[in-house]
């Protein structure tokens, strides 16, 4: 592999949505096309006329390359199915998403903005996915240092395959190029895609890509599914804009064995190989199909090359270092095995600790006979609760707690009567702070929580409704849905709640065939990287129960209600669980920030909430 460093590709102002091409629509039709039967002669010939638009240097770049064994090419007789295939030979086939609009600037070949390299090892049963930044900056062979994008631009796929080995020292031995209409065309084919949401998508400035695109579950149909995976003007740029299309693949090999091919598939093979170039033959797809179909999911590996930007003579590049892109390449090489796969977890709500360590003393100080009152001054939703559990079992009587109503404090304090200093200090010292104040204002000794306030990991608060996060939202919620409500008695770490879907009112509806099935989701934002990321957590119910986001995964137990992890250990996607005729899923982040772990914790601190 020659020793390039890896740099990034700005992307001017200028919201164009044929730069969002989608590679995911191929990769959907390795799944469906094995149904194709009978037809087999007219899909070949849907086929042949995606060959007749490949670029002859293309055939010559990869002529050059190691090339797979293809299935033997069925009898003419238009009777005869076709043949039953074999497992496809090991490839490496680079995606290439693309518009070859004539008016693009002057360009010949248009622009290139999706890049992934597919590597199909059926002999390991392995699928690995690679996905390259547009900005990527990259030495573009007789042109130098460019973004990779340019190497389309200025060579077309050729020149892009070139690139690609010489980046990578991969062997591509296959190629395709999707035009984003296919995506469109396909997706509408297929009556849309169920996607999960992660957040609210809304830009109407003509200056960038226009998109209005609500939180949840939903079923995205074509042009709202290409402002989905195009995205890429917030905090995480392209990176999340790559994440976003390999969710969107997922979401549609998850999907696909649940629609109705028979009355499908042709128009789907049409949209397809309407909008594509590639060398792949008829039987080369039926093979991966074949094959695509028997793959588990936790066998398919996902990876996404992410660096750091820079500014380079006024243009905005990913700068990759060598052992970035070498880490990268080697991820998406390596087979999934047992050897670094983890097993579930099965962590219990109860060994879950809801708050954080405190800085008072080792021995927690004995309050028997203590009469305290807590009053929350710090805005988080059930502190005043937890310091009233804690208090209650160090033995003090705590007849009342309330909001403070002053303003966020960021330091708790202890106010006493001044006959009370002796009890005010032991309150203190239970609760990990030294602030306490004498007050003629109060006629026992009240706590006003602040910011620091935290009781020790040692003590886990019962679980009450009262005690969970953002109680009071939950409870709002319970007295508003016709279906039981479960909420969690946990959030992990660094994560705060942010929004809702709907955002106000109970429920919002899911399209499911003809009718309609109710959901809410609940989003929590990722806060301890200071707003640097746009990065949620979202917890979803709803009463469609066989939603296809309760698809197979690994399951656990635990008491007696049955999770299950959908992902790899490596990329939890989420985890699901049903309870009283109610769909229930905790979805991760984008970047799959937390662990299976954290995930299970959340997913198992789950508790009803009383209905009034």
């Amino acid at each position: 592999m020659k020793p390039y460093t890896v740099y990034a590709v700005e992307g001017k102002p200028g919201g164009r949505w044929k730069r969002a091409l989608l590679w995911g629509t191929v990769a959907l039709l390795l799944i469906l096309v094995a149904g194709a039967g009978g037809s087999y002669l007219w899909f070949r010939s849907q086929v042949a006329a995606s060959n007749e638009r490949v670029d002859p240097a293309v055939i010559s770049v990869l002529s050059s390359k190691p090339t797979s064994t293809l299935v033997a090419v069925a009898a003419e007789d238009p009777e005869e199915p076709a043949p039953e295939p074999d497992d496809p030979d090991v490839m490496n086939i680079l995606v290439l998403g693309s518009d070859r609009r004539a008016d693009d600037d002057g360009e010949k070949f248009g622009r290139s903005d999706t890049i992934i390299l597919v590597r199909i090892d059926p002999h390991k049963d392995y699928l690995g996915i690679l996905s390259l930044p547009r900005d990527l900056r990259v030495a573009v062979p007789g042109y130098g240092r460019e973004k990779i994008n340019a190497a389309f631009a200025l060579g077309g796929p050729a020149l892009t395959i070139q690139t690609v080995e010489d980046l990578t020292g991969v062997d591509i031995n296959h190629y395709v190029e999707v035009d984003f209409q296919a995506f469109k065309d396909i997706t509408d084919a297929l009556g849309g895609v169920y996607v999960d949401v992660d957040r609210r998508y809304y830009n109407d400035d003509p200056q960038w890509e226009l998109i209005k695109l609500a939180p949840g579950y939903q079923l995205l149909h074509g042009a709202d599914a290409l402002d989905y995976v195009r995205f890429r003007h917030d905090l995480n740029a392209d990176f999340g804009r790559m994440l976003r299309q390999q969710r969107f693949l997922s979401a549609m090999r998850e999907q696909a064995m649940g629609w109705d091919l028979t009355f499908k598939l042709p128009r789907l093979i049409s949209a397809l190989f309407h909008n594509i170039s590639t060398d792949l033959q008829a039987n080369d797809f039926i093979s991966l199909a074949y094959w695509g179909v028997r793959l588990s999911g936790d066998r398919i590996r996902q990876v996404s090359l992410e660096a750091a930007t820079d500014t380079i003579d006024g243009i905005s590049y990913v700068i990759a270092s060598e052992r970035e892109l070498a880490n990268a390449v080697a991820a998406f090489l390596s087979v999934p095995g047992s050897d670094t796969d983890e097993e579930p977890s099965t962590t219990t709500a109860s060994s879950v600790s809801a708050t954080s360590s405190t800085s008072g003393v080792d021995a927690a100080p004995d309050l028997e006979g203590v009469e305290v009152e807590v009053l929350n001054g710090n805005g988080r939703g059930g502190e005043a609760a937890k310091a009233r559990a804690w208090l209650d079992e160090l033995g003090a009587e705590v007849p009342s707690v309330g909001n403070a109503g002053s303003g966020i404090r960021q330091t708790t304090v202890v106010l006493y009567p001044r006959e009370k200093k002796d009890a005010a200090a032991a309150v203190a010292r239970a609760l990990g702070t030294t602030k306490t104040e004498a007050s003629d204002s109060v006629g026992r000794v009240t706590v006003v929580l602040g910011l620091d306030f935290a009781i020790p990991t040692s003590f886990s608060p019962p679980a009450a409704i009262d005690t969970i996060p953002n109680a009071s939202e939950w409870k709002a919620l319970a007295t508003m849905i016709d279906f039981p409500l479960q909420a969690p008695a946990h959030i992990p770490e660094g994560y705060a709640y942010y929004d809702r879907m709907p955002p106000e009112g109970a429920t919002y509806d899911i399209e499911v065939g003809g009718g309609t099935k109710p959901a809410l989701r609940m989003i929590y934002r990722l806060t301890k990287d200071g707003g640097k990321t746009d990065q949620y957590m979202g917890i979803t119910a709803t009463t469609w129960l066989d939603a296809p986001a309760a698809s197979p995964g690994q399951e656990v137990e635990v008491d007696g209600v049955t999770f299950t992890i959908v992902g790899s250990s490596q990329k939890v996607d989420h985890i699901w669980w049903k309870a009283d005729g109610v769909l229930y899923w905790v979805s991760n982040t984008l970047s799959y920030l937390l662990d299976k772990q954290e995930m299970l914790a959340v997913a198992t601190s789950m508790m009803p909430v009383p209905r009034p």
